[in-house]
Formats: C-alpha cells, structure tokens, sequence
C-alpha cells in the first residue's frame, strides 16, 4: 500500500509517555511539534505519574486525547490502550497510524522527507531503524532460538493494509501481560517485525543500516552521529547518553555518546537548552559521567579572574587543613564552619588566620548563603576509613592538592568560567593500597536512611545503589556556590537530630546529588599528569586481574565480570 497514491491520506499519532516524575521536559514537546505536521490526530498515553503542568502541556496540543493509565505493560500496553480507545472502527477512519515514545530526542534531520520517502515504498508498515539479529536469546524468553532483526519499538507505523486485518487484531487483543523490560522487548518489540513479516506482510525501514550488520546489533545506540548526517535519521536514542560503557565496549571504544553530544553542541541539530536540562534532572550521574568520559581536563596555562572563597569545616585534621587553605593563592575569603562548640575551640586558631567563622548545625553547606563569591573550594575531612595507614589519608588530601593546583587553584576556577553548566569538581578516586579496596564499594558504610533523608533535604534526581555519585578522594571539592544553597538551606531547616547518622561519605554523596538536583554538572578533574598515571595504574590492575582469572581465550570483559561474579 502507498499512501502516495491517495489524494488526501490520514494519518494517527500514537505517543507514549513515561516519567518517574511525572515531568513533560520541553525535549518532549519539541518531538510532537516536529511530528505535528504529519499526524491528523494524536493519542498520548501516559503510564504512571504526570504533574498538572504536562497534563496541560498535552491537552492544550491541537487535535490531542490525553490517556492516563498505571504504569504498567510499558510501551505495548500503552499502544494497546490507545488502540482499545478508538476501536477498530476508529482506526479504519486513517490510512496509517504511528506508535512513537518518548525515548527518542527530535527531530535532528528533515522529518518531511523521511514521511514522503516511505509514502512511496508499497508497503504494510515501516519504521525508522531496525536492531540488527543476533545469534543468541538474550533475555531467556524470546519466542525464537535467537534474537530476529527487528523494527525498533520507538517508532513503528503501520497501514490500513495491516491493521484492517485479523491477525493484527488479533495480535492485540491478545496481547500477554508485560511484566518487566526483558518480556517488553521479548513479546512486543522483538516479537511484531518477524511475527508479521511470516504473515506476509511488507516492511521496511526508513534508514538502511545493512552494511552495518557486520560491526553492531544495535546502529542508533553505536553510530547515531553517521545516521543523523549521511542517513537523514531524524532521531537519537536518549539512553545513548546515559547507557553506560557496557553499552558500547563489546562493540566499539565507546565514543558514541561523546560524538552524539559533541556534535548536537556543534552543528545546531538540537537545542541543548533544551537537552541539559532534562538530563541533569532525570539521568543518573555516574552513568552520565561514565557514558560521556565528561572528566574535567585541567590545564596549568589557565587563568582565571572569578572570586573564590576557601571554606575549612572544623574536624579531623583541621589545622592542618586550616594551614592549607592560608596558603591559597588568589582567594577573596576564607571561611570556617563548625557547631557552636567546635568553633569555640578552635578560636585561637580561626583569629590567627583572620577567617569568618559561620556556625552551622550539620554541615557545611549551610554556610553557602552567606558566601558572596562564586566558588568556594572546600577542604574538608578526608572520606576515608581508617585502615591504619595513616599514610593512605595523606596520600588522599595530597591527590586531591595535586588534582587542583594547590596552593594555585586557577585552572580548576576557570573551569568554571569556560563551562557555565559545572557545578562541582572533585578529585579521581585512589587506586594505590587500601584505597583500591573502596572502588565500586562506595555505599557500603551508608546508612539505611540515606534515600529517606536524600528525599527530605530535596534530593530530586536518580541515583542507585549500584552507581556511585562522584565523590572524590580525601575532602577536597570545588563547587559553585549557588548549586548548593538550596541544600544548604535545607539542611540548616532539617529537624534537630534528623542528620546525626551521616557519615562523611554520606554527606559527600548529597552534596554532588545536590548540585545536580540544582541543574548543575558535577564533574570529574584531572590533570594531564594525573591522567597519565590513573592510566598507567588501571591498565596494569586490569592486566594483572584478568591474568589471574586464568586463560580466557579472548574472552570479552563483560564474560570476566560474569566469572568473577560467580564465584562470589
């Protein structure tokens, strides 16, 4: 079937929803805008939660049904819903209907020539790109041996040619429960190319990535930036920004994320305004970070004219730290923070270094409204345990000096000037002594209440168990003061007693959280020297390991972790 050959042919939106949150993101807006054009009506459909301002921004869309429904059955039953909604009888009223979601970011490339392209091609449904098969089950529940070449889910039309027919129908109809991701791909996503492709039904996709069979499964995710420029893709995948290296290193270096980013900044394609602002709020950290290598790269040739302040918390080491910061070159303030009691006890010390001394209850972030510049380094306690090695703490609050410069922090401040998204920089973690031994443990020692108090202080991004927010080695952070005074704030007006069994690991976790929940960027720094070494140390640590694991006959990381695992 051409839609081509009709005179006037009609065509339906079926858009799916999902946000923890219930947030509509103007990403999401600007996707429905570049389909507009070429849809007749439009079904939204939201799983789950969605606050008065999306309900709104959906229902004031011309020519749009708002349907809101539990999350439950992830994007099939969606599609389901919507198609249960306006009947059959509905349905035969359009020429072809679009199922699309929100786990694509657009339109990036010409959307008119993509939909007057495919509405020439004779054919019974169509999408935009295609999971390439592979020769195993991944998911254990697939209703073929091995995993099909497959019309991705995102975005999948479909003509009357098709949908007027019983089996369709019946497809959905009976439609199984969807109980997780694994069964979604298996017995929807996975499942709809090969199940009416046997029927003989007529497809194809809109971005031709044959040629590509041989170096991935997965096109969008592995070469989105060749698919935008030389296939006039109109979309990327959103998680390719936040997947994770696994995602990429059984296939590739994994510089896609970085491409994809790189070249949207670049080329205009997207507007990142839009773009930064719904991952600082709705993607995790460490998978930001790790997916997009964002490490700081601090140059010595740099200068910088921003006013900084250097904040000593009274604790561990405090004179130490104190003697420190005096030392600092170029700062306009220096501040200490401690209870009442702490800072009566230091008093000689705070007089000597002519600080302003800010009481606190419970950290010292609370002091951050009364700070006027626009950076504030923090040497605060180191976040170590005290493996009694006294010489492990030292090396901890010396990488972190080193990382920054100290006592010539200015090419760390002017990374604030050059990036104006940053929010924090904090030191590489150790991978010498003891300190290897904290590497993917990070949340072992935090309390059970964390997520509780996370929520109370305002803590409004994701983050797991399984991930680590980037807190760096010793106490040595440099943040812009204004992404953490609505925490500080928050933690001044914390009911007495509440915070008393965090730890300063746990504090260091809320505070990068924190940055983020203000739409900041934190970041990993590094210098060219320190790169060097972290380099030097990881590749032999990983060399050594996978020796040690016994011969593995080029056996792919992921199949070493896999071992390792097993035996625990």
């Amino acid at each position: 079937m051409k839609l081509s050959d009709l005179r006037s042919p009609k065509r339906l939106g079926i858009f799916f929803f999902f946000d923890e949150q219930g947030v509509v993101d103007e990403y999401v807006t600007t996707l429905l805008d570049g389909m507009q054009p070429h849809l007749d009506h439009v079904i939204v459909v939201v799983n789950g939660e969605l606050n008065d301002a999306g309900r709104e921004l959906f229902t004031a869309r011309p020519g749009t049904d708002l349907i809101v429904r539990p999350n439950e059955g992830f994007d099939s039953w969606a599609y389901k819903t919507a198609i249960d909604s306006i009947g059959w009888e509905g349905l035969a009223e359009y020429d072809e209907f679009v199922m699309f979601n929100f786990t694509i970011v657009g339109p990036v490339a010409d959307m008119g020539l993509m939909f007057d392209t495919m509405d020439a091609k004779d054919l019974d449904f169509w999408g935009i790109t295609v999971h390439h098969a592979a020769p195993f089950d991944p998911f254990g529940v697939l209703e073929t041996p091995t995993l099909p070449v497959h019309i991705q889910s995102h975005f999948i039309a479909v003509r009357r040619s098709m949908f007027l027919s019983e089996p369709f129908q019946d497809y959905w109809d009976d439609l199984p429960q969807i109980p997780d991701y694994s069964h979604a791909v298996a017995k929807h996503e996975a499942k709809f190319t090969w199940f009416f492709d046997r029927l003989g039904f007529t497809w194809e996709t809109y971005v031709d990535t044959t040629d590509l069979e041989p170096y991935t499964l997965y096109p969008l995710n592995t070469y989105p930036v060749e698919l935008i420029e030389e296939r006039n893709c109109p979309i990327f995948k959103r998680k390719t920004l936040f997947a994770g290296i696994p995602s990429t290193i059984e296939e590739i270096a994994g510089f896609n994320a970085t491409r994809l980013y790189e070249f949207l900044e670049t080329s205009g394609r997207f507007d990142m305004a839009q773009l930064r602002p719904h991952m600082q709020r709705s993607m995790d950290q460490y998978a930001q970070f790790s997916t997009l290598h964002d490490w700081a790269m601090l140059e010595s040739t740099a200068a910088s004219s921003t006013e900084f302040a250097v904040l000593v918390p009274v604790g561990a080491g405090f004179e130490e730290r104190l003697a420190q910061a005096r030392l600092i070159e170029g700062r306009a303030a220096l501040v200490v923070t401690g209870t009442r009691t702490r800072l009566s006890d230091a008093d000689a010390l705070i007089q000597a270094s002519g600080a302003l001394s800010i009481e606190v209850a419970s950290h010292w972030s609370e002091a951050a409204g009364r700070i006027s510049q626009d950076v504030t380094i923090v040497l605060g306690p180191d976040a170590f345990h005290q493996s009694g090695r006294q010489a492990d703490l030292v090396d901890a609050r010396a990488f972190g000096a080193e990382t920054f410069g100290l006592p010539d922090p200015s090419a760390a401040i002017a990374e604030f000037e050059r990036a104006s998204e940053l929010g924090l920089l904090v030191a590489a973690p150790l991978l010498h002594g003891e300190h290897f031994g904290e590497l993917g443990r990070e949340w072992d020692d935090t309390t059970p209440a964390f997520e509780g108090i996370a929520s109370m202080l305002g803590i409004a991004v994701p983050y797991s168990r399984k991930t680590s927010p980037l807190q760096g080695s010793g106490g040595t952070v440099i943040l812009r003061t204004e992404a953490i005074r609505t925490f500080g704030a928050s933690v001044a007006s914390a009911p007495y007693g509440s915070l008393v069994q965090l730890s300063t690991r746990d504090w260091q976790k809320l505070v990068a959280l924190a940055v983020q929940t203000a739409g900041f960027v934190p970041r990993v720094a590094v210098t060219p020297a320190l790169a060097k070494y972290l380099l030097s140390m990881t590749f032999d640590l990983l060399r050594r390991i996978n020796r040690a694991a016994g011969p593995s006959g080029g056996a792919r990381a992921s199949t070493l972790v896999a071992r390792v695992e097993s035996l625990r």
